[in-house]
């Protein structure tokens, strides 16, 4: 009887202990990371406002009104950090994007970052309003920067008003447009040792693209007589000299 009144109060005492250990222990909620990127326009060593005036190699004085495009499969060192991003430098300044991410440890990214310029052919034609709502890839959200007459999405969208005659007097009556979309135009770019900074909760990449060297390199683009492209027929070769100059004037600031 003895025996068994011990080994109660000893079961009773093991119970306690472990119940008053358990209440002890909290639940720590991880606190939520983000990625950031951001893309800042320049034209040469002048930032790039919308709206200001610059001046091209050829002399001509531009006025660039909007400058959109879209990063699709954004990859650091070959895992996906992002499924797209959509940069609207009138709508939402430098930013690019800014995500919650589960990928970002005590550390930060490093290493190659690459992403298709435009949206890859396995997405370019699916229907626009069955992404998700909070996707740049949804309708709502692509909004000008998807073709109803030709189910896909606008990869680069560079406006501007120019004045090409040289006399003194500002005229900028001279519309450049170019629309660069379709498959065939879709470009890779790929950045070699990417430095992300840590700030708080977020990893950050920042960018910069200079659109003097856009219209310079690799090949030179004249906006007096080069001026418009939707990637319609007959506009193949300056679709895709715009493209292409773009991606070479996107890189790591």
């Amino acid at each position: 009887m003895r025996l068994l009144s011990f080994l109660f109060i000893v079961f009773a005492f093991l119970f306690l202990n472990v119940k008053c250990k358990t209440d002890k222990i909290q639940i720590v909620e991880e606190t939520p990371r983000f990625i950031r990127g951001t893309v800042e326009p320049v034209f040469g060593t002048e930032k790039l406002n919308l709206d200001s005036t610059y001046t091209t190699l050829q002399g001509y004085d531009i006025q660039f009104s909007n400058l959109k495009f879209y990063l699709e499969d954004v990859k650091n060192d070959g895992a996906t950090i992002l499924e797209s991003a959509l940069f609207d430098y009138r709508e939402n300044g430098t930013l690019l994007f800014r995500e919650e991410s589960t990928l970002i440890t005590d550390g930060d990214f490093t290493g190659t970052l690459n992403a298709n310029l435009g949206v890859g052919p396995n997405v370019n034609h699916l229907d626009p309003s069955a992404f998700d709502n909070a996707s740049p890839l949804n309708i709502l959200n692509a909004n000008d920067m998807h073709w109803d007459w030709n189910p896909g999405y606008i990869f680069l969208k560079i406006e501007a008003k120019v004045d090409t005659i040289q006399d003194g007097v500002p005229l900028f009556n001279h519309n450049v447009v170019y629309h660069i979309g379709l498959d065939e135009n879709l470009q890779i770019v790929e950045f070699q040792n990417i430095q992300w900074t840590k700030v708080g909760d977020e990893s950050r990449v920042e960018l910069i693209v200079d659109l003097n060297e856009f219209l310079n390199s690799p090949n030179i683009i004249d906006v007096k007589t080069e001026s418009s492209s939707h990637s319609s027929a007959g506009q193949e070769a300056l679709s895709a000299k715009v493209i292409a100059n773009f991606s070479q004037a996107l890189s790591p600031k």
